[in-house]
């Protein structure tokens, strides 16, 4: 059987004999063998060089875009489907302006607003 270079860049271990491998055992060293630093990739406590944040971060990013979606959704659903209120009540010279009526739109066209925002800001979030 011809010898072969390592697959493990540490070159350590009970396996390597003068360079050469041998059968079930050269595949055996890439379990057993202690190869502590030697890919600059990863740590010596074999955590990764991105950490441990990165899945995280992403988790609450996705679930954070959605509560702002459903949320969006639901405050555009509800300024735009409730009706709204009539602001001026009487005839063309004598005409009330009812001043709940204003208010109440007012915060119908608020309630579009934040939902409009809250949408691209999910959308923001679900793009990271």
């Amino acid at each position: 059987m011809p010898a072969r270079e390592p697959d493990c860049s540490c070159g350590r271990g009970p396996s390597v004999a003068q360079g050469k491998w041998y059968g079930v055992r050269s595949y055996l060293h890439l379990f057993y063998e202690d190869c502590t630093g030697a890919s600059p990739d990863w740590d010596g406590d074999g955590s990764s060089p991105h950490g441990a944040w990165a899945p995280l971060i992403w988790k609450v990013s996705l679930s954070t875009g959605t509560l702002f979606l459903l949320m969006g959704a639901a405050a555009l659903a509800a300024g735009s489907l409730v009706p709204p209120k009539l602001e001026g009540i009487g005839e063309e010279e004598f005409m009330v302006l009812d001043v709940q009526a204003v208010r109440y739109n007012h915060a119908l066209g608020t309630c579009r607003l934040v939902g409009m925002a809250l949408c691209v800001a999910a959308g923001m979030l679900g793009a990271v």
